[in-house]
Formats: structure tokens, sequence, C-alpha cells
């Protein structure tokens, strides 16, 4: 188990080739650095789909801290206010919503992602799904 900060850890246990980064029982994929794709939510999924993943279920805390502004796999595009998960079966077991979110702001925001900023870390925003972000995917096998 890495005992470094949970940062550093993912980078020490990222596999150089498939661009997979094991951490705990799952593994995650970053996309959206400098250079990097961005997409909306639905592309966003897609592309981790065509991954063999999904976009990222997170569970607790410790995946939260992923320290990255990026979407998630949560939406209300099924059941208005009722968050799920994108990958169908994952209960929601875990959320970190910032203060007054979900607001639904202008009757437009369905898809959620993390904020990370100078203001907050790590909480939780739903947004427009049309916007690009960066993105995580995630799966249960690194390969």
């Amino acid at each position: 188990m890495c005992t470094n900060t949970r940062a550093t850890c993912f980078k020490l246990l990222l596999s150089p080739h498939s661009g997979w980064i094991r951490f705990n029982n799952k593994c995650f994929m970053f996309k959206g650095k400098k250079g990097e794709i961005k997409a909306n939510w639905s592309y966003a999924r897609s592309w981790c789909k065509d991954q063999g993943g999904d976009l990222a279920v997170i569970d607790n805390q410790y995946e939260n801290d992923l320290e990255l502004p990026t979407w998630i796999g949560m939406s209300d595009l099924l059941v208005e206010n009722q968050y799920a998960w994108s990958d169908g079966v994952s209960p929601v077991l875990y959320t970190n919503w910032n203060d007054k979110e979900p607001n639904n702001a202008g009757g437009a925001e369905h898809c959620v992602a993390l904020a990370h900023n100078h203001l907050v870390s790590g909480k939780w925003n739903d947004d427009a799904c049309h916007k690009d972000h960066s993105f995580v995917c995630s799966r249960k096998k690194c390969q």
C-alpha cells in the first residue's frame, strides 16, 4: 500500500503502457490535462466506454481526492433530481456536494463535476452537460 500523499500514490501506481492507474480496488484514467482531450459529459462517457470503463464512480472520500476539476459518472439525466451513477448498477454510497448543490441552475444542470480551485476542493457541482471539462474514467481491472 502506498503511504505517500494520495496524488503521489496515484502517480506511483500508474501503469505506463495502458494509462490506467490502480487505486484501491479500481483503476482510473484521467483526461484533460494540458494538450489532452476535454469533452462534454456524454462524449467523455462514450470515450471511457471505448477504453473499457465508464465515467468514474466515486465510492468514498479517498477516491474523491482526485485533485482535478473533472466530470464524474453521476447525473440526473434519467430522472430529474435523482442522481445515479452512469454505469446503471453502482449504488450511491457517497456524495460530496458543495453548499447549495445540486441546484439545477437555469434548469439545465444535470451532470456532476468535481470542483478543484482556490475556493473549494473536491466538492461536487451539478453542471450543464454540454460544457467541456476534463474527466476521469474508472473500471474494475487494469490492463
